[in-house]
């Protein structure tokens, strides 16, 4: 028996397996994959994710772990640049998806959860998760399995979504000119994401329409002709509404809870904080009950995503519709300052402490 079963052993899954060993608990993981594996990720970590580090004694071998600082975001309509901006504060950077989530779930196995590879989960009882490696006693499980949530169908906290017209791609690509800018370029067909990750490899991400047909490596060989590509990975959908986050039983935590516009940047720092405040909230169980940690739980992430979501709808407004998204690039044309602001505060410069937006209020 576990105290807690973790469905996935991305960002989330290991950052809320680490808090919880380390608190003395009883943790399972069950990744379907095995480790080290590509996702499609942008592979930017914005400087946010630094106090996270810190707060949990990680920032000194996150540090070693191979990466490209990033040193400011250019945005481009059809190729041709529209803002250059050069950030105001370190800290941005890219690190490469199956490294950082390697390493931070062995960080978790280091501090006492128990990883398994290759296993999906498949049902959900009042005391047990039916897994492919069999059935095991789970008196609390986390769904921090994405978009698409196993634990979030079997526990009822799926709400129902239209379809998204949309389709994420990723691929690694060789392009040793590159500079050390995030570089989005956005075009009648969706937009995509460049960031540098090495001395000359880079990561390509693109969110494509898909009534337009087109394939990602036709967009490829019109913007970068000279990049070389390897096997493309997708993904869907990109955007949904968000789910219900707990009902006490299950605890939804990172994309498996609510989804952001790649766009943005701020997937995986969301995942982390999610994870950060569903620990803390089940280590409370003991003291409050589980009822009130799971309303709580609830509140504290709902008064998180507040600010994030309005940001979120608004680029994702701006870009689910190819006239309207082109025609807000060529209105920037003219006032490039415009995002600027944005720009900064989705990297870090917020305006108040990161600790503050996720304290937990006690009794």
């Amino acid at each position: 028996m576990y105290d807690v079963v973790i469905v996935g052993g991305g960002p989330a899954g290991s950052m809320a397996a680490l808090i919880l060993s380390r608190a003395g608990k009883k943790v399972l993981v069950l990744e379907k994959s095995h480790f080290p594996r590509a996702k499609v990720c942008g592979n930017s970590l914005n400087p946010r994710n630094w106090s996270l580090w810190q707060r949990h004694g990680l920032a000194e071998r996150f540090n070693r772990l191979p990466h490209f600082k990033i040193r400011g975001f250019t945005l481009e309509r059809g190729g041709s640049p529209v803002l250059r901006h050069s950030f105001r504060h370190e800290g941005a950077r890219t690190v490469e998806r199956g490294t950082l989530d390697a390493w931070l779930a062995e960080e978790a196995h280091r501090a006492g959860a128990t990883f398994l590879f290759g296993v999906t989960a498949h049902g959900l009882t009042d005391s047990h998760l039916q897994t492919t490696a069999g059935e095991i006693e789970a008196p609390l499980v986390i769904g921090a399995d994405g978009r698409n949530s196993v634990v979030g169908r079997l526990s009822r906290l799926a709400r129902a979504s239209v379809a998204c017209g949309r389709i994420g791609w990723q691929t690694f690509v060789d392009l040793p000119a590159l500079d050390d800018h995030v570089h989005m370029n956005v075009f009648p067909e969706g937009y995509y994401g460049l960031n540098r990750i090495s001395s000359t490899q880079n990561t390509i991400t693109l969110v494509l329409f898909a009534a337009s047909k087109v394939t990602p490596e036709q967009i490829l060989q019109r913007y970068l002709p000279q990049a070389s590509s390897t096997t493309w990975k997708s993904m869907h959908p990109i955007t949904r509404k968000p789910w219900e986050v707990t009902n006490a039983r299950s605890w939804l935590i990172g994309d498996a809870a609510r989804v952001l516009e790649p766009l943005t940047g701020e997937g995986v720092f969301s995942a982390l904080v999610s994870a950060e405040m569903a620990a803390n909230h089940l280590l409370s169980i003991e003291r409050v009950g589980v009822r009130v940690a799971a309303a709580r739980y609830r509140s504290q992430h709902r008064a998180f995503y507040r600010m994030r979501t309005l940001l979120n709808s608004a680029v994702g407004w701006a870009l689910a519709d190819s006239t309207r998204s082109m025609r807000i690039m060529q209105s920037l044309e003219y006032w490039p300052t415009a995002a600027s602001p944005l720009v900064e505060w989705v990297q870090g410069a917020a305006p108040r402490p990161i600790r503050e937006e996720i304290s937990i209020s006690t009794p």
